[in-house]
């Protein structure tokens, strides 16, 4: 199984610090998430991007997936205030560009949450249509976007895999495919086969641990989730992608390396 380590559990330490950890633990694959500290697109602009680059090529690492933060103010792709949708179709597009300076070809996007106040079909419109003309750049840049589903403690909008054929089917661009975060997956009621049967192609998958009740994202064994069962079936369906280690919480974020470390030890102890 091809696994990347996710700097988003590093977030308190030095980006560095991360590139360190996951050559130790043999890892040369990573989902960089395009958050403060270590990048932010509308800071450090290109010079940072090409140290970046220059850094992950000296230890033969692949950037596989590229995930700007998306998921906290200020951004949204629902968002009914049209300047502020706007602004986040603009900022996604930033960061279509700061993938592909990191030879990364898939950058991972999310519905957004919608308003309260308004219908929700109103909002999804919104997401339908920011998705859209984010798909036209991706398509013609030769980018993929991975659509995550959200859990419904995040979301209002896609937060299971009818979700993500639902928007796909109408935005029907090549450019977009699926992903399934075991988390959100779960607490929707669903398991892999959900997914290879509903959708086309796979591209992308967030391996974490959950409680079962709440959008946690735990390190592996630390929950009640399927996780081994979810492995399998994916070596099942001929998966040929990436389990990317999502995870997060405050006592994980203090020591990152021996968290991964442990993850990462399981998932080759069974050997797919």
């Amino acid at each position: 199984m091809n696994i990347a380590g996710m700097n988003i559990t590093y977030r308190h330490f030095p980006f560095e610090h991360f590139l360190e950890s996951m050559t130790e633990l043999g890892v040369d694959r990573i989902e960089l998430w395009a958050g403060e500290p270590h990048f932010y697109v509308y800071r450090g602009g290109i010079g940072q991007l090409r140290r970046i680059r220059k850094d992950l090529k000296s230890r033969n690492m692949k950037v596989v997936c590229y995930t700007p933060e998306q998921c906290v103010y200020p951004f949204n792709l629902a968002a009914s205030d049209q300047e502020l949708r706007q602004r986040s179709v603009d900022y996604f597009v930033e960061n279509v560009y700061a993938a592909l300076e990191l030879d990364a070809n898939m950058m991972l996007v999310t519905s957004g949450i919608g308003s309260f106040h308004v219908p929700v079909e109103e909002s999804w419109k919104y997401a339908a249509d920011s998705i859209g003309r984010l798909s036209k750049v991706a398509e013609r840049e030769g980018v993929t976007l991975a659509l995550e589903p959200l859990t419904r403690f995040e979301s209002n909008l896609i937060t299971d895999v009818k979700g993500i054929q639902r928007m796909m089917d109408e935005i029907r661009s090549p450019a977009l495919k699926g992903m399934i975060d075991t988390v959100a997956m779960q607490l929707a009621g669903e398991r892999p086969e959900d997914y290879f049967s509903t959708l086309e192609e796979l591209c992308h998958f967030h391996l974490i641990d959950g409680d079962g009740a709440t959008d946690a994202h735990l390190a592996l064994d630390e929950g009640t989730l399927d996780w081994r069962g979810y492995l399998e079936s994916l070596k099942r369906h001929g998966y040929q992608g990436t389990c990317s280690l999502e995870i997060m919480g405050f006592h994980y974020y203090q020591d990152p390396h021996d968290t991964l470390m442990h993850s990462i030890r399981k998932i080759r102890e069974i050997g797919i």
